[in-house]
């Protein structure tokens, strides 16, 4: 048999040499200009190499290796077998694209960390995912490529053309996602290594492993030198530094006490494989924790979790979990690392809310999205730009009727369900899920500014296990509620997913000019009086006279036409058509804008809202932002989140230019606080309880709330005339009911 190992790190190039079957001809195309390669390389004695092993650095065309002189083998035009360590590789997908790997029989995923785990898990998702790294953000040309070789290699995995080499320690779930594809696991344990002749290490005292999270950015370098300090601290150290290190930081290490940092080469697999019986190592999460328990003679590795302060923003949930996880995999429970969850949507804004939501939950969820079929369904439009920015962008996303969907929970049997739709749409949904084999985890929140909670809004959620909010104080208020209600969900914060900023954001432009360019965005529920709308559109449109050459924009949410979350009786179209019209507005004075509100958000701009998500958007862009008051700071403006913020002024204040920014001490205390593993802890802890059958039969409770389940089902059959109808007639008796009450 003849193979081709495509190589670009230390750890892939020892795995292919344990895959390789016995007599094997096999060439190793190593990629040379990798990050540490060529520091390996160097290092790395060819008398270690098996007789049919060759070794190459350029990336060539790859060619079967010569035979040896003594051999009788036939040629092969292409490698009967391709063995790769990370499939998320532009370089390795390039080449399998253009035809540069020929058309290999078998493909073998070896060893290169948690990458080939995250590789496998994307292979084993439920519909196709682009092979991308868990950081990653790929031009359109890369997804279109990485996507190519995610159907490449499913199909290879469906045809039980793949097999999976690996000494890691895997979790269960993953190996039978892998199989019941069609794939075979294979392990080894090292064995050609230690038969080799390998030179005991240079060592002075105990061993430091070196660790790329910090160089990497995935924690704060201070952090990462607090450890190696306290770790060395009255000891003498051998620092091993990972290939990727920095010198300036090797030169700081190298300047404690005690300390000994070696030259880079060899991986630590080879490198440690003769150390002493019982040497002690030091390290940080890492896969060399398991893998040198294997080369090693019993070593005693003490490996530190890392502190949730320690890491940085670029550190996705899912990634932090899978590295604390990593040095102690064996003893995890792994029923909480992979679960099934799926998203139901009812509108433009659940839907980009829950899109965002699922994207945050990292690659050791099986997230599915989903339309309901209801009057507020988004057009294609609404949901192309929902999805700008998010992994789902592009994607198509089913619509399931009202009817369906029991079926469709039936079929997919998800763990986790999180109703992303209005009150009377997540009644519908809970109702469904609640009547299953096996009950799903319940979860629920708002797609933006919570506040003012509701009690109306909770009975809808009423039998839920889990609601979401974005900031301590909207948990405080619904913590309230439900205490209220005697409803028994946890409430959890997680952080608004559009959110971005590292830290609380500053501005980033001078607060005393004039901004270039006006962005104002509606909000359909407020303010509700025709005339108070047309106030705002005429302020705009003097800040356009009193500024030449600014811009000012009306940002809409939706064509005439097409629904939305909350029904609005006076667009903001219809009424600059009625004013230009009248004379009391210039064509033109006002430009409407539709379309993802993050493609408006660009530099010189400022945010005028009466209450909108959007205020946060801006504000974690930098851009001034301004909350009018005009018509009330409260809660029947829905504005009571920013008060205190230091953003609320006056139609005066738009006219004028004299737009400002959230004092830092809000912005802390609203929506912008620290990043946390809260959501995803609590949503894996339900998957568990789901699996296991702990969460608790609701179908009682969910029978007892039968004339609100009844109704919601009876809005997603009813024309819009009978809907407002029905809100007309429940209005008056509402209106009559506290007449008779006050006399």
């Amino acid at each position: 048999m003849q193979s081709f190992a495509w190589i670009e790190s230390p750890l892939q190039f020892l795995s292919a040499l344990e895959a390789r079957a016995e007599g094997e001809f096999m060439e190793l195309q190593v990629r040379g200009d990798a990050s540490g390669m060529q520091s390996f390389l160097k290092s790395f004695e060819t008398r270690w190499l098996p007789a049919e092993v060759t070794l190459r650095t350029a990336m060539a065309r790859p060619e079967v290796p010569a035979r040896p002189p003594q051999a009788t083998v036939t040629r092969a035009r292409h490698p009967v077998r391709l063995l790769v360590g990370d499939p998320c590789s532009g370089r390795f997908q390039s080449a399998l694209a253009n035809g540069s790997l020929g058309r290999p029989e078998h493909i073998t995923l070896i060893d290169d960390g948690l990458a080939t785990e995250h590789a496998v898990r994307l292979l084993t998702t439920t519909y196709p995912t682009p092979l991308r790294r868990a950081r990653q953000q790929l031009s359109p040309t890369r997804a279109a490529l990485a996507y190519s070789t995610a159907l490449n290699l499913r199909s290879a995995l469906r045809s039980g053309r793949m097999s999976w080499t690996t000494a890691l320690p895997l979790p269960g779930y993953l190996i039978a996602a892998f199989t019941a594809l069609g794939g075979t696991v294979a392990r080894h344990d090292f064995e050609r290594l230690r038969s080799l002749d390998l030179p005991a290490p240079d060592l002075h005292g105990e061993i430091v492993l070196g660790s790329s999270l910090a160089v990497d950015g995935l924690i704060h370098d201070d952090a990462y030198m607090s450890w190696v300090e306290t770790a060395t601290a009255g000891r003498t150290c051998a620092y091993l530094p990972h290939r990727r290190e920095k010198p300036e930081d090797l030169a700081r290490i190298a300047a404690l006490p005690g300390v000994t940092v070696l030259a880079p080469g060899l991986p630590v697999e080879l490198r440690l494989a003769s150390a002493p019986r019982g040497a002690r190592l030091l390290s940080l999460p890492t896969t060399a924790a398991s893998t040198l328990r294997l080369t090693m003679d019993s070593p005693q590795i003490e490996v530190t979790p890392i502190p949730s302060s320690w890491w940085t923003d670029a550190a996705p949930d899912g990634l932090r979990r899978a590295l604390n996880r990593s040095f102690n995999i064996r003893q995890y429970n792994e029923r909480v690392d992979r679960f099934t969850i799926v998203a139901m949507c009812d509108s433009e804004s659940y839907l980009k809310w829950a899109a965002r939501t699922m994207d945050a939950l990292g690659p050791d969820a099986d997230s599915h999205l989903w339309l309901i079929d209801t009057p507020i369904l988004p057009t294609a439009e609404q949901t192309r730009n929902a999805l700008l920015g998010s992994s789902w962008a592009g994607r198509t996303i089913p619509v399931v009727k009202r009817g369906d969907l029991a079926d469709g929970f039936l079929n997919l049997t998800p763990d986790v369900v999180l109703a992303a739709a209005t009150g009377p749409v997540v009644q519908q949904i809970y109702a469904s899920a609640a009547r299953l084999p096996r009950r799903p985890g319940l979860v629920s929140g708002l797609p933006g500014v919570g506040l003012p909670a509701t009690s109306k809004g909770m009975r809808y959620r009423r039998i839920g296990d889990t609601f979401i909010t974005h900031s301590s104080r909207e948990r405080e208020e619904y913590l309230r509620i439900t205490r209220e209600l005697r409803i028994p969900a946890e409430v959890i914060v997680n952080r608004l997913p559009l959110l971005a900023s590292a830290e609380p954001p500053t501005p980033a432009s001078d607060l005393g000019r004039p901004p270039e360019r006006i962005v104002f965005a509606t909000q359909a529920k407020v303010p509700h009086g025709k005339e108070d709308r047309v106030r705002i559109l005429l302020a705009l449109a003097e800040y356009r006279r009193r500024h030449p050459g600014s811009e000012v924009i009306v940002k809409v949410r939706s064509r005439p036409g097409e629904q939305e979350t909350h029904r609005e009786e006076h667009t903001y179209m219809s009424l600059i058509d009625e004013l230009v019209a009248d004379g009391r507005m210039q064509p033109g004075e006002l430009t409407v804008g539709v379309g993802a509100m993050s493609t408006f958000l660009s530099p010189g701009t400022a945010l005028v809202t009466v209450s909108s998500t959007a205020a946060l958007e801006a504000i974690d862009h930098g851009l001034p932002t301004l909350v009018l008051g005009d018509f009330g700071v409260g809660e029947e403006m829905l504005n009571l989140a920013f008060a205190g913020s230091g953003a609320i002024g006056t139609l005066q204040d738009l006219v004028a230019g004299n737009i400002g920014f959230p004092n830092r001490e809000w912005l802390l205390a609203n929506y912008f606080h620290p990043p946390s593993t809260e959501l995803a802890d609590s949503i894996a802890l339900l998957a568990v309880r789901s699996r296991e059958r702990q969460l608790p039969d609701i179908r009682t409770a969910a029978r007892v709330q039968d004339f609100r389940r009844i109704r919601a089902e009876l809005r997603t059959l009813a024309p819009d005339p009978v809907v407002r109808g029905y809100r007309a007639v429940a209005n008056r008796a509402r209106q009559i009911g506290r007449r008779i009450t006050d006399s």
